[in-house]
């Protein structure tokens, strides 16, 4: 398996059991180090179905400098859909981190993977969230699903839903400026 993908100025270092000590290591030391850590554990290593992996979870760099964490989970092998998410470290917020880092994505779901579909979504109160989706180029919008879940103060939200399909990334998106780093 594949190590990194890299693209500009970002790269995406896979999470993998045999260098997950080294991925607690380097998330040490910030201020929202412990809710990075815990949404780590709770969502980006590593799952496998019927031997096949599932969850694709990376630590993202922009440079030298850790941004945070982003993710591809296959949601069906038989349909070939996938999702995104991200969590990009406070300090390094505004950057740009998570819309840069979607091609990296897009390119493991369609080209590595052969997924025809990839979506994302966000609570219509995350307004960041929504503009970084929205910034990032293929992603349509899809509509809303109502009172999807409970947000911090316990109320139901709405959910905000975008895809990319296959097609779309490759009328957008030219594949050769991501670089597999075996």
């Amino acid at each position: 398996m594949f190590k990194a993908l890299q693209s500009n100025s970002i790269t995406l270092h896979l999470i993998n059991d045999d260098n997950l000590a080294e991925v607690y290591e380097l998330f040490q030391g910030h201020p929202d180090s412990k809710s990075m850590v815990a949404e780590m554990f709770r969502n980006y290593l590593p799952r496998y179905e019927q031997g096949q992996r599932t969850n694709f979870g990376f630590y993202s760099m922009l440079g030298d400098e850790l941004a945070g964490m982003t993710l591809l989970t296959v949601d069906s092998w038989e349909e070939r859909t996938g999702s995104t998410g991200a969590d990009v470290f406070e300090h390094m917020r505004g950057r740009g981190v998570t819309p840069r880092s979607k091609p990296h994505l897009f390119y493991l779901a369609f080209e590595l993977l052969g997924l025809n579909r990839v979506a994302t979504g966000c609570r219509v109160s995350n307004v960041s969230s929504k503009r970084s989706i929205e910034k990032t180029l293929g992603f349509q919008f899809e509509g809303v699903m109502r009172e999807s879940g409970v947000n911090d103060q316990g109320e139901f939200e709405d959910e905000l839903l975008y895809a990319i399909l296959r097609r779309d990334w490759l009328a957008l998106y030219d594949k050769s400026l991501v670089r597999v780093i075996e």
